[in-house]
């Protein structure tokens, strides 16, 4: 039965995601999902930081050392919270750009059919490893199963120039480059939502 789904394809392609682009592709991911709770709570940290800073100005003139201690320590905790909700997403979005420029430009393959999308590895790049290697690695590290998005009211599509994000939901991302791609392939692509 999975076979007779296969052959209903509307679309089948193979296309690389290169880190360039998967940069580019997880930056506006974060731009619409993960920035703007990050900026909200970097506010509410920066504010509790200025609280805390104009109530030990203002109040504890006079106060105990050991009352100045715990306001001091109570400001830099709170501007260490905002600082790192600044700073984690960047750090996050390098170490992803880093580990899938560590796997080289493996080959995926995109399967558009009316109630679904399937993507899978087609192939590692091991294009700097000799004969023996590939088939060495290849044996020992089997290419993943396809995964199937059902297309569905949580299945998110977003166009952008050089790209399109296919989302399961919000946790999840699926980089489709444009790059290769015919006019007739793209508006299959953008018609899958409708």
């Amino acid at each position: 039965m999975v076979e007779n789904m296969e052959e209903n394809y509307k679309l089948e392609k193979e296309y690389k995601v290169p880190a360039k682009l998967f940069s580019e592709a997880y930056l506006e991911y974060q731009k619409k999902f993960v920035y703007p709770k990050s900026r909200i709570f970097m506010i509410l940290f920066a504010a509790i930081a200025v609280i805390i800073f104009i109530f030990g100005a203002a109040v504890l003139n006079n106060a105990a050392d050991n009352k100045k201690y715990f306001t001091y320590l109570a400001f830099m905790i709170a501007c260490a919270l905002a600082m790192r909700e600044w700073y984690n997403p960047r750090k996050r979005r390098r170490n992803y750009t880093e580990s899938v420029r560590a796997l080289g430009e493996p080959v995926y393959k995109i399967g558009i059919a009316d109630k679904f999308v399937d993507i899978s590895t087609v192939s590692d790049d091991l294009s700097d490893l000799s004969g023996d290697e590939e088939e060495d690695i290849l044996g020992e590290d089997p290419l993943p199963e396809k995964t199937r998005l059902d297309i569905n009211s949580s299945f998110h599509l977003i166009e952008y120039d050089r790209f399109f994000l296919l989302m399961p939901g919000k946790e999840m991302l699926y980089i489709l480059p444009k790059e290769g791609f015919s006019e007739e392939d793209l508006k299959t692509v953008r018609d899958i939502k409708k």
